[in-house]
């Protein structure tokens, strides 16, 4: 989700904890003197994997193999939230660490262009897929940015970097303004109506996240050091968490593969379907027409679009003016007796 460490042994500006001249144990410790900190690895294999489970349930929610409220419901909005705010929150600490001894702009800008080449193959499969809610400021995007302006803070005093995290956050989640829902400005944040993307974070009020790291770091400068990493689980929560773009970009497309073979095998009702056919038969209710009977009337609707090819481009709202004649008739087919 991060930068990465390359081969030449230097952390990155935005996840690599430790500066230059920095070389790795080969069991998640790591030599003094500018020494990469297996515990914040862990730390960042342990955001992982709570990330993998949100994303898991997402793509089971999609493709209709569960019924997980995670837009409406409180605890599932707070756990999007926290785990949002540890990777960040770490980037923000990788940052302060990764400059401590001074930056090495050639090193920072490489690893600064392999996240925004990530980001933008986020955004180029987001569209592919995703058409109508598409990730154009997504995580990745936010890290890129927000490593360029934590550059700002990581020798300002931490105080100071706290309250611009505050700031940051109580913006973000207060202010709202009409003009920031133009297309070329939702990216700051602080937009009136929420863009309709699978992974909007927006520099308001995420980057106080950010800022909340280097804030920690610069109170903190031992954070993680000395802490020893052992047993097969640590060591592997230290290895995904040493590479965690490539995590990050990799999981999800496995993810979402196999829950889309999943629901091929298994007998599982296509949750576009299911939303159908529960706002069919509510609104044939209203009408007064007995539970079975409407039930029965909004199958076969769904049957006939289907035969008739055009499911696909009803459930996506994307019907020509030829197609919806298609549509009237296949209504028009199910209301005879």
């Amino acid at each position: 989700m991060d930068f990465r460490r390359g081969d030449d042994g230097i952390m990155s500006a935005v996840d690599g904890v430790p500066a230059e001249g920095s070389t790795s144990g080969a069991a998640g410790g790591s030599k003094t003197g500018g020494s990469r900190r297996p515990a914040i690895d862990v730390a960042r294999g342990l955001a992982l994997v709570a990330m993998a489970l949100y994303h898991a349930s997402w793509d089971a929610t999609f493709f209709g193999l569960a019924r997980f409220d995670l837009l409406g419901d409180p605890l599932w909005l707070a756990a999007r939230t926290m785990i949002l705010s540890s990777f960040l929150l770490l980037a923000g600490v990788g940052l302060v660490l990764a400059t401590r001894d001074g930056l090495d702009a050639g090193r920072f800008l490489r690893r600064l262009g392999r996240v925004a080449a990530g980001a933008a193959a986020v955004s180029a499969a987001s569209y592919a897929l995703f058409p109508d809610s598409p990730i154009f400021f997504g995580v990745l995007h936010h890290i890129a940015l927000a490593s360029i302006v934590g550059l700002a803070f990581v020798r300002l005093p931490a105080a100071l970097t706290l309250m611009a995290a505050a700031a940051a956050v109580l913006a973000g989640t207060s202010l709202s303004f009409p003009i920031f829902d133009s297309p070329w400005l939702r990216w700051i944040g602080l937009t009136s109506v929420v863009p309709d993307s699978n992974d909007f974070v927006p520099v308001l009020p995420w980057i106080g996240a950010v800022l909340a790291g280097i804030g920690l770091a610069r109170l903190w400068p031992d954070m993680g050091e000395g802490v020893a990493v052992n047993g097969a689980a640590g060591r592997t929560l230290a290895l995904a968490g040493r590479h965690s773009l490539a995590v990050y970009l990799l999981h999800q497309p496995l993810l979402f593969g196999i829950a889309w073979a999943a629901a091929l095998l298994l007998p599982v009702e296509a949750p576009a379907v299911r939303d159908f056919q529960a706002a069919c038969v509510a609104n044939c209710e209203r009408a007064g027409i007995a539970s079975a009977a409407c039930a029965a009337n909004c199958g076969c609707v769904q049957s006939e679009l289907a035969r008739k090819g055009l499911w696909e481009g009803f459930a996506a709202n994307r019907l020509s003016e030829r197609e919806r004649r298609g549509l009237e008739d296949a209504v028009a087919v199910c209301r005879k007796p």
